[in-house]
Parts: C-alpha cells; structure tokens; sequence
C-alpha cells in the first residue's frame, strides 16, 4: 500500500468523522460504484426474483439479502484501489475474483453473517489476508477501544435502506389510479405476484444507494482505524518533510555555489546564521500544523471518591458505561466490551420489535381483527363510510327530487353520492355486518357479500359502488341517465323493515 499515493488524507479522525469521509468517497465514485454493484449483482438478483415469482416464496430472496457479503467484496475491492490511484476495471473485477472474494467468505456467511462490524472487519480479511492466529489478533487489535461505530454505521444504513424501499413503494402505489380499486389490505396482506415484483424491484433500487454508501463508511473505518494505531499521518508527514528538506538543502548548495564563483569573497557568516534559523522555524510551523499534530477537546465525567465496599452494582455499571464513552485510546491491555454500541444495538431492536408490535395491532384492528369481540354479539352500525355520512338525519326525505336538482344542475358526482349514502344507510340496517374504523366502501361492499351471500340490494350495490368510483375517483362521470337507471333499480327493490340504530 502506497500510502503517498491516497487521493485522500489520512489523518487521524473521530469516528463518525471517518464516516463523512466515507460518504465523501462514496459521492466520488458513486457512478463506478454503481456500475460495478449492478455488474455482479443484477443478473443473479433477477434470477432469483424470477424463482420467488415462480415459486410464490420469499426464500429465494432472503437467500439474496444472506448472500450481501458476497456482493460486497467486489465494491470493497474497486473502492481500496480507487483510493490509492489505480482505477479497476470490470472485467479485471472478475478476473481477480478468487483473490480477494474468498479469503474469510465462509465465516461471513455462516457464524459472522450477523454480525454488526461486518463492513469493518470484512476490510481485514479482504485487504490484509489474514489467517488463523493473525487474523483473531488483527480482529482483537481492531476492535479494541476506543469503538469504530461500526455496528452504529450497520444500524443506520439498515433503516435507510427500509425506510427508502417503503418510499418507493408508496410513491408507486400512489401513482396508481384509484379505478384499481387499490386498498392496503389488498397491497400489503393480500400479496400476489406483482405486489411481490414490486417490492422487491424496490428493495433492489434502494440497496444501489446504500450498499455502495454502506461499504465506502466501512472502508473509512478502517483506514482511521489503522491511522490511530500505525501512525500512517506520521508516516507521510516525515517522507514529506524529508523530500522538502532534501529540497531545500540542494537549492541552498546551489546558492551557495552561485554565491562562491560570483562574489570574490565566501558569505558572512550572520547570513548563513539567518537562513539556519529560518530553517528551523519553518520545520517547527510544519510539525505543528494540524497535519501532524491534531489536537481536539475531551471531555470527561468521574465518579466522586473511589468505588468502596458501599458502592452497589448500579453504580458499578454507569461507571462502566461512561468510562466507555470516551474515544480516547485506552493504555489498559484488557480489551473490555464495548458497552456503548451494545447497549444501543439492544435498545434499536427493541424500539424496533415494538414498532412492529404496534403496526400489527394497528393493521388488526383496521381490518377488525383486533378487538376479540364475541361471535353474537350485534354489530354497530356506522354513522360514516369512506368519509359519508349516513345518519338518517343527514339524507334527504325524497331522494328522487334531490337528485333530479343534482342532475339538473350537471353535478353527476353529488346526485350518485346522495344515492350511495342512502344505499348504505338503508342496507347496512337489513344486513348488520361488522366494520373497522375507516372502511371503505369497497371493504364495506365486501363484508356485506361475505357474510350474506349477494342478494338483489347487494348486487346493486356492487353497480353502484362502480359507478360512484369511475365519476369520484377516476373522474370520469357516468351519464345522466345511467344515474336515473341507478334510482329507478333501487325504487324497485323490494323495501325490508330497517333496524333502528
């Protein structure tokens, strides 16, 4: 590794500082990154979404996310030359496949698959080839305090990666006209093969931007890792300084040559004084710059007094936990667990099982599910459907009248609204079923064939329910008339005693 070479500089940085500097080499490059993820990540992904169509089985797609590392290697490899001034190829990619995919591949994906730092330590297996011994001691080194962040690095990206696959999803959905009756049951528990296309074409969009961010945050880790440990800042700053000193002193030969065979007399030795001190001041301003001499303030917390026989485990714990906050490189040569970044990995699954907790409660309930309430008992009837109001009090007392001022007027969608209130205030008496909070009139439409069969109401119902999407929500109004058929079909239907609500 040349480190001269590195079009970045390596300087020692806190961690989420090495992050940032990630994230900027991965705008670099995203467009090379990219083209290399898709290069050995598209055509395997397609075969595998086509055998989850086929199948109608999500497996072959969590073979694809178990099978991520694999996918990295090639990413981490383009990323580790591109960096030190060698630009890798595709084909050579492929080329050098064996080289730098196997080493460490089988424990990635079996016992180390889980793991948090899989973007830190896959660098040490990759790039320094190590084995056996070397590698639990490299490893051990790596990690040891203060912590790279890289299980925080693993947790952030994860959700970055969900939360834009659902955006995705939910900008198409949105985009779909209403006509397809689309709901949320239908798009999130009623999954068919094109729900499942879709959710996975969008989960495979969101990894093109994560997965090459992903590996580029941990490559950086890496580098500032071994920066703190090997001085790599040091390194370079004393090569530089060596090449400006040997630069300097060959110009000043120079002048000193110039100076003998063009003055009759040698230099006073006040100007050879001068130019040694000047010298000196600018090695003392180099080496106190903040290339080679970063300082940053620290912040400690210390507990009162020394921990005594009266202290108790709890005090015990949260010194533990502070101590651990700390970035600074402990001198101690235990290697005491991370405590920070375990905690916090803890506390971020837990908060995330009970978001889906509540999610699952939330979907329950909207689709009546949730309440556990007995099979007897009579259902409520509802005083609003999709938005309508169909309390008594609020249709008119002849409809045909109210709709003929609707239609004389133009207004189709008022005219079919006034015949749809009705129709369901009116049906929903005859046949009692029992609905979530915020139905739809296609989920009320629904329930009602489901639990009474589709007799004549029902049927016209279902006409109408058709017409009223097409003029609301398609905005493609039916005709006059065919709203004038519509009532003609519902005066002739014949009239049951409704129950009082």
């Amino acid at each position: 590794m040349e480190l001269e070479k590195a079009s970045a500089r390596l300087a020692p940085r806190s961690p989420w500082q090495a992050v940032d500097l990630g994230t900027q080499l991965y705008r670099r490059w995203a467009f090379p990154a990219l083209r290399v993820w898709l290069a050995f990540t598209l055509l395997p992904y397609a075969a595998l979404l086509g055998l989850t169509l086929w199948q109608e089985s999500w497996w072959p797609l969590v073979v694809a996310w178990w099978l991520k590392p694999v996918w990295e290697r090639p990413l981490l490899a383009w990323y580790s030359h591109a960096l030190f001034g060698e630009t890798l190829t595709v084909r050579q990619l492929f080329r050098r496949w064996r080289q730098y995919a196997l080493p460490g591949l089988g424990a990635q994906l079996t016992w180390r698959r889980l793991s948090p730092a899989r973007s830190f330590n896959t660098c040490v297996w990759q790039l320094e080839n190590a084995k056996g011994d070397q590698l639990s001691q490299r490893l051990r080194v790596l990690n040891s305090v203060p912590s790279n962040r890289a299980g925080m690095l693993t947790i952030v990206v994860l959700h970055l990666e969900q939360f834009m696959s659902m955006g995705l999803i939910a900008l198409l959905y949105m985009l779909v006209p209403w006509q397809f009756s689309l709901e949320f049951s239908d798009w999130f528990v009623d999954q068919g093969a094109l729900q499942t296309g879709i959710a996975t074409v969008c989960m495979y969009l969101a990894m093109c931007i994560t997965e090459p961010l992903y590996v580029a945050c941990g490559f950086a880790l890496y580098l500032n890792k071994r920066t703190w440990l090997e001085g790599w800042d040091l390194q370079l700053g004393l090569t530089r300084l060596g090449r400006r000193r040997h630069q300097l002193s060959t110009t000043s030969a120079m002048a000193v040559l110039l100076a003998i065979l063009l003055l009759p007399f040698s230099p006073s030795s006040e100007a050879a004084t001068n130019r040694t001190d000047q010298e000196q001041q600018e090695v003392i301003e180099l080496l106190a710059s903040e290339d080679y001499m970063p300082f940053e303030e620290v912040t400690e917390r210390r507990w009162k007094g020394e921990a005594g026989e009266d202290s108790n485990w709890m005090q015990e714990f949260w010194k533990a936990f502070f101590e651990n906050l700390e970035d600074d490189v402990d001198t101690d040569t235990s290697n005491p667990p991370s405590i920070p970044d375990t905690l916090l990995w803890a506390v971020a699954w837990a908060l995330f099982a009970a978001l889906v907790i509540w999610l699952l409660i939330k979907v329950a309930d909207q689709l009546g599910l949730g309440k556990g309430r007995a099979e007897d008992s009579t259902p409520v009837i509802p005083t609003h459907v999709a938005g309508m109001d169909i309390r008594r009090k609020s249709l008119p007392k002849n409809l045909r009248d109210a709709m003929e001022q609707c239609l004389a007027s133009g207004d189709v969608r008022a005219a079919l609204s006034l015949l749809l209130r009705t129709a369901l205030a009116d049906l929903l008496r005859r046949y009692p079923v029992r609905l979530a909070a915020g139905s739809t009139e296609q989920q009320c439409l629904r329930s009602l064939r489901e639990q009474h069969g589709e007799p004549p109401p029902i049927r016209f119902l279902e006409a109408l329910t058709r017409a009223w999407i097409r003029t609301a929500w398609a905005h493609r109004p039916v005709s006059e008339d065919t709203a004038r058929a519509l009532l003609a079909d519902w005066e002739t239907l014949p009239g049951e005693e409704a129950v009082d609500a």
